[in-house]
């Protein structure tokens, strides 16, 4: 393909960072988390498109001069698309009048082609048919079954030592969580509100993220020149990951405080809420799968919000009122 890894590493480096970029130029990019994107008839887009979270509708007449990516949604596909088309998780419907003139990238997505959709390029479908075959694994003769844990595991001194591991990562998120509602209160409160109010949105971003990060790093290391930037990137996706799970903390605890008739003091919320929700996820069993929930979905609420720069979703353009005609002397209509 054309450059279908370079304009992915653009959608997850604009994602995690929190910008959005638009040009008008042939070279510019744009970069939408979180919205709906309708190119009209007639309508032209200039440079590469990303939507993130959003559908993209690109209608008959329509064309986009660029590289198109679509990030967890839908994809209709009746005009022209001048560059790559890339959708990863989601849906992409090529209609009739549709035109790609590079290639077509799927990865986790359904696809629907009607015969007189032409792509110009290859067709690469959840890289099918490109891994090696593994070889088989012989089978040893000497294996036996998983024994039980040490006794050690259960000795006294191991168990102070886990609840003293447990003890420093809970008070390093704490920290963490007081430094954010002190020194970034408004993007903490945009996170906890998108969390809050789109749950489902930042769950699934937020599991589509990790999953592109699972795919995308490793082949930046591969080719070698790419290993700074994968590094970048793991480092972003900490930094957002830890951000969520210390909004998604300091939610909980403004709940648990409103419960209780206390005022919801953002350092009483951040101590108490992430407190909780570590010891949560400590839990035996289900407490995996709710550290897994909860990081998802505040990765994904970080992502919406663009690092809390941005509500989602977006607040609604008011509509002003027309003002009525000033009256005419005399009550006449000047007919």
């Amino acid at each position: 393909m054309r450059k279908p890894l370079v304009l992915l590493l653009a959608v997850v480096l604009f994602a995690a960072s929190g910008i959005t970029v638009w040009a008008d130029d042939g070279d510019g990019q744009a970069v939408l988390p979180g919205q709906n994107v309708v190119v009209r008839p007639g309508e032209v887009m200039r440079g590469d498109l990303a939507v993130i979270g959003g559908d993209l509708d690109l209608q008959q007449g329509g064309r986009v001069n660029g590289d198109v990516v679509v990030l967890g949604g839908g994809a209709v596909i009746d005009g022209e698309i001048d560059g790559n088309l890339a959708v990863l998780g989601g849906t992409v419907d090529l209609r009739s009048h549709a035109r790609v003139g590079g290639d077509l990238f799927t990865l986790g997505a359904t696809v629907t082609r009607d015969p007189a959709a032409i792509i110009e390029g290859q067709t690469v479908e959840s890289f099918r048919g490109r891994l090696p075959r593994l070889p088989e694994i012989p089978e040893n003769p000497d294996w036996q079954p998983t024994r039980p844990l040490p006794r050690s595991y259960w000795e006294p001194a191991d168990i102070l030592g886990r609840f003293i591991g447990f003890v420093l990562s809970t008070m390093a998120m704490i920290a963490l969580g007081i430094l954010l509602v002190m020194l970034l209160p408004r993007p903490t409160e945009t996170v906890e509100a998108a969390v809050a109010g789109a749950f489902i949105p930042s769950l699934a971003l937020g599991v589509l993220t990790f999953l592109v990060l699972v795919v995308l790093v490793p082949l930046l290391i591969l080719i070698c020149i790419g290993i700074p930037v994968a590094i970048l990137l793991v480092m972003a996706a900490v930094a957002a990951g830890a951000f969520g799970w210390s909004a998604v903390g300091i939610w909980l605890g403004r709940r648990l405080l409103t419960q209780l008739k206390g005022e919801p003091q953002p350092v009483i919320a951040a101590v108490i809420g992430i407190t909780v929700l570590t010891a949560l996820s400590q839990l035996p069993c289900l407490g995996w799968m709710l550290g897994a929930v909860t990081g998802a979905a505040g990765l994904g609420a970080v992502v919406l919000t663009r690092f809390g720069t941005a509500p989602y979703p977006p607040p609604a353009t008011p509509v002003t009122p027309l003002e009525p005609p000033p009256a005419v002397p005399g009550g006449s209509t000047g007919l």
